[in-house]
Order: C-alpha cells, then sequence, then structure tokens
C-alpha cells in the first residue's frame, strides 16, 4: 500500500476545504509550497524566491506570513509530523505485540518512503538548525514513551528507565535503519539486504519488527506470513547463544 506525499496531503486539503479568508488561503499556499520545495530541493538551496514562485504569490507577499524560510519550514515540518505523520501512524492493529510492532514499522517505512526529502531535511539540518532538532526530538520522544509504555504493561516488573532507555533504542533503530534504506541510502547495506532478499520495504520492516519483537520481550516472534529474510533473522535470533 503506498501512502499520499505530504505534499500531495496539503495539496487536497487546500483543495478540498480552502480556507476562508483569502489572507489565510495565501498563507495556506506558500506552506504548501514549502513543503513541495522542501521534498524536491531540500532547505539548504531552497530560497524564499522558490517558494514564492511555487506559491504563485509575489515575493514581498511572503514576508507578511513569514519571518524567513526558516520560519515557514520549521511551520511546514511541525505540521507534518503532527499532522500528516500522526493521521497516517493510525493506531496499530493486530492482536498480538509482534502484529502491532509490525504494523506500526510498515506504516513508518511508508512516510518515509513517501517523503524522503522532508525526512532527509529532518535528519540532515538538525544540527544546523535548533527549531528542526527539536521537532525530531519531540516525535522522537513521543514514540519512546509509547513503545515504553507498551513493553511495561505486559513486563510490569521489570525496572521503568530500562524498559524507557529500550524504548529510545528500539526507535533509533527503526529510523537509522529507514535512512540506510531510503532517506539516505547506503549501498553497502542495501547490497546486504539484496543478499538476503530483505531490499523491499516491508520486507525489511518486518525484519526491523523481529529484532524489535527479540529485544522487547525476549523471544522470537509467532507468525505465518513473515517473509524468509525475517524468517531467518528470527532464526538466528532464537537460537541459543554460547555462555560469555
Amino acid at each position: 500500500m503506498q501512502l499520499q506525499s505530504y505534499s500531495s496531503y496539503l495539496a487536497a486539503e487546500l483543495r478540498d476545504n480552502p480556507p476562508r479568508q483569502k489572507g489565510q488561503r495565501t498563507r495556506a499556499r506558500l506552506l504548501l509550497a514549502a513543503a513541495q520545495v522542501l521534498e524536491e530541493r531540500g532547505f539548504h538551496a531552497m530560497r524564499v524566491g522558490d517558494i514564492t514562485a511555487q506559491a504563485e504569490v509575489a515575493e514581498g507577499s511572503f514576508y507578511v506570513y513569514f519571518k524567513d524560510k526558516t520560519e515557514i519550514s520549521v511551520e511546514a515540518l511541525a505540521r507534518f509530523f503532527d499532522d500528516y505523520v500522526a493521521k497516517a501512524m493510525t493506531p496499530a492493529s493486530g492482536d498480538t505485540p509482534f502484529a502491532r510492532i509490525r504494523s506500526t514499522n510498515r506504516l513508518w517505512f511508508r512516510v518515509c518512503r513517501a517523503n524522503p526529502g522532508l525526512m532527509k531535511c529532518v535528519f540532515q539540518v538538525g544540527d544546523y538548525v535548533p527549531e528542526f532538532l527539536q521537532i525530531s526530538q519531540k516525535i522522537n520522544r513521543r514514540w519512546a514513551e509509547v513503545v515504553a509504555e507498551s513493553i511495561q504493561r505486559r513486563r510490569a516488573e521489570d525496572d521503568p528507565d530500562a524498559v524507557r532507555l529500550a524504548g529510545y533504542m528500539l526507535v533509533a533503530m527503526a529510523d537509522e535503519i529507514a535512512r540506510k534504506m531510503i532517506v539516505l541510502p547506503d549501498e553497502s547495506f542495501i547490497e546486504v539486504l539484496a543478499r538476503m532478499g530483505a531490499d523491499a520495504d516491508d520486507t525489511l520492516s518486518d525484519a526491523v519488527s523481529v529484532v524489535w519483537h527479540q529485544l522487547a520481550y525476549g523471544d522470537a516472534p509467532a507468525s505465518d506470513d513473515l517473509p524468509e529474510a525475517a524468517v531467518r533473522l528470527a532464526g538466528f535470533l532464537s537460537r541459543s547463544r554460547p555462555a560469555v
């Protein structure tokens, strides 16, 4: 299942539910244009003139609504996570912990695949633009807390701080794998995936979910429809390990 991009989502929203006031419509067009240019060109290459040209708005009008390209980019990315991603990442479905983990990770990979340029902005620009870093850290914290709460419900006797740390680590793993596969492709990593037959998004996200379940719950998941690469990985993880 392919997910529509954030730009397409904003365009449909503007078309179907345009703001009543002209000024708010202009502002919405500028935000849509900023999302489109960020996706296509990235933050560093983007100029205010690119945004206004994309929005078909006079360049002087931009400054009525936004101070500079950083301000509009921060708002566009904040809405990307708070609105678009929040809706795309619907509550995880499934009757088992693994089914819910699998559903969530597949959705996250689809979000990244639909918006690689925006995700690249989040990963790359955070070091230079503190506002971008704050957005990504807020999202990671929220996701890590959800993960930790889910684990803690099934492992109530465990150290809550250790569970919380595990939540952050699992989220970081999913982010890094998506980055290497989709956002900033790592050719050597993709070669390894290809040899395993794991170079498709759903297959790789299922493999991530197998590792996730093993680390969170201590065993390989039981599932009849795992792709072969995920089955092989689960087999490796479930074998007895030599004593240290």
